[in-house]
């Protein structure tokens, strides 16, 4: 649903909120879908999204939603601003539980990527060193690379957790008129 994001953005935030029926009614009569479901409409815009003509005629359709949505007076910007705002009483619950696996997770993913970090650069110098000086087998250089991309993977899967977390953890830390308990 990334495409989705990119071509025809309105739809996307939409289609996946409390105004759902709405939009899909509205599109499904845009694309000629032949049932009314989040379903259906999203497997026609995808069929729309293989071609030039088609991307061109979903951001049209797009479009056409936002100003549907503007004269039902549906206020996008508020839509998404209330979800991010969500996510950030989400964040503030969690923050201030009890149980410390829920106020405790964000941070141990910031202190495994770190310790991921700082696993690979020691890997990598002892591996050296012991071939440089100490006279082991130069073969154990040969298992650095697959070493290496595990350890990436494993920092690519958690980087974007810690990264949004860090992110609205910011934005809370930055207003004022939020309280923090500063567990998490």
């Amino acid at each position: 649903m990334d495409w989705l994001k990119a071509l025809a953005p309105t739809a996307a935030t939409l289609l996946v909120g409390p105004l759902a029926g709405m939009a899909t009614k509205y599109l499904a009569d845009k694309l000629g879908a032949p049932e009314g479901t989040v379903e259906a409409v999203t497997t026609a815009m995808a069929g729309l999204n293989e071609t030039p003509e088609g991307r061109i005629k979903l951001a049209e359709i797009d479009a056409a939603l936002r100003a549907h949505a503007i004269d039902a007076g549906i206020d996008l910007e508020r839509l998404a601003v209330a979800n991010a705002s969500d996510v950030n009483k989400t964040m503030q619950a969690e923050a201030a539980s009890e149980h410390w696996p829920t106020y405790s997770w964000r941070p141990a993913i910031g202190f495994a990527v770190a310790i991921d970090l700082v696993a690979s650069v020691l890997v990598v110098f002892v591996a050296y060193v012991g071939v440089m000086f100490f006279k082991i087998d130069a073969q154990v250089l040969s298992y650095l690379p697959a070493l290496l991309g595990a350890m990436a993977a494993l920092i690519g899967v958690a980087s974007p957790i810690l990264g949004i977390a860090s992110w609205f953890r910011g934005k809370m830390q930055a207003d004022p008129a939020v309280s923090t308990v500063n567990r998490g």
